[in-house]
């Protein structure tokens, strides 16, 4: 006998997140138009998740020392100094949000075949993570307009490393953003830079090369070890657009010999720089996507140093299902999320090269 539209809800909300057993899916999804996704591959798969409290994301910046070293002798007076060597740098908070609604009248919905309707709802629940990851992605390679932009999008990974027309640590202030980056000012403190330039073509002795060097000039090892954010040997990853990534290839398998030790193939025939893999990113590559580049960057990202903190309690928050304003039949279910892109350290986090 069908279920009623009382018995329907109550099924759907009791039975489907705990309904494991599917011996088929009667559906294929060629929803998603990207072939790779960094953000819920980095960040999603961990069953502990990276998570922040407080109003927004705040982390010390040592931008300073003393400056008391002098060369001394018999008798010499003393000359004593202090300073505030530390500033404060913060994140704001981005909230997103997906959802879906169904008609309990819906023909899925009529009959007595339970599997028809748990199908039903997997599409649907499916599709709520396939927007929120989907949206996320492209957050991740793109940068806000300016700090008025409302709603606040995410800050990327373009917006902590920037690009710059002259090679060095010359990545400045995200436009927009007079405060700067994390609410620090590059005209304050020339440190806070990242590390970028242009390329004028994929060779081993341009963009390769500088690629190399970047990684040489971004870790900066303190001569005495001590506790910060980020210490110790930078975890690279290496992100570019495919057509750089297929230039590579071609470089390694004519060069290979020729290439020293400084690049190389991976055990699965990734392109490997520094033994550190390059990867293409799908959302940069694709023209249709909001994060396409035609610049073909190339960023070096350490993720010692970079992180996506989701606010604490606000983790992908999935809500009940509930009863639509004024559609008895209908029914809808919200998914809220609130977190940002952070790095702890522009200077040592990354670099970028583009196409001058």
């Amino acid at each position: 006998m069908a279920l009623n539209i009382d018995g329907i809800a109550d099924f759907v909300e009791t039975v489907l997140d705990e309904y494991v057993e599917k011996e088929s899916k009667a559906w294929v999804d060629i929803s998603l138009p990207l072939q790779k996704y960094h953000f819920a591959e980095k960040w999603f798969k961990d069953k502990k998740k990276p998570v922040k409290g407080g109003p927004r994301c705040k982390w010390k910046l040592r931008t300073d020392n003393q400056g008391t070293f002098k060369h001394t002798g018999l008798f010499a007076t003393d000359k004593t100094n202090r300073k505030n060597v530390m500033t404060g740098a913060k994140q704001e908070w981005s909230m997103q949000t997906v959802n879906y609604i169904f008609d309990l009248r819906e023909e899925e919905f009529q009959g007595e075949n339970w599997q028809v309707i748990v199908d039903t709802m997997e599409t649907l629940e499916l599709s709520l993570y396939n927007d929120f990851f989907a949206g996320m992605e492209t957050s991740m390679w793109t940068a806000p307009a300016s700090s008025s932009t409302d709603p606040r999008p995410p800050s990327g990974i373009p917006f902590w490393l920037q690009k710059c027309t002259t090679l060095g640590f010359n990545g400045g202030d995200p436009s927009g953003f007079t405060d700067g980056a994390g609410g620090i000012s590059t005209s304050d403190y020339a440190d806070w830079k990242n590390y970028g330039g242009p390329y004028v073509e994929v060779s081993r002795d341009d963009l390769i090369e500088k690629v190399i060097n970047a990684m040489d000039f971004c870790y900066f090892k303190p001569p005495q070890d001590f506790s910060q954010i980020g210490s110790g040997q930078p975890a690279w990853g290496l992100y570019t657009v495919h057509s750089v990534l297929a230039t590579m290839r071609k470089i390694m398998e004519s060069q290979n010999d020729n290439l020293g030790h400084e690049a190389g193939w991976g055990a699965n025939g990734e392109v490997m720089l520094r033994r550190t893999p390059v990867t293409w990113v799908p959302a940069l590559t694709n023209s249709a996507s909001d994060a396409y580049d035609s610049e073909n960057p190339f960023y070096g990202i350490n993720w010692n140093l970079f992180q996506y903190f989701f606010q604490e309690n606000q983790n992908m928050v999935k809500h009940p299902l509930k009863q639509a304003s004024q559609q008895h039949a209908v029914r809808e279910r919200h998914m809220d999320n609130a977190g940002n892109f952070v790095c702890y350290n522009r200077r040592e986090g990354g670099f970028v090269f583009h196409v001058a």
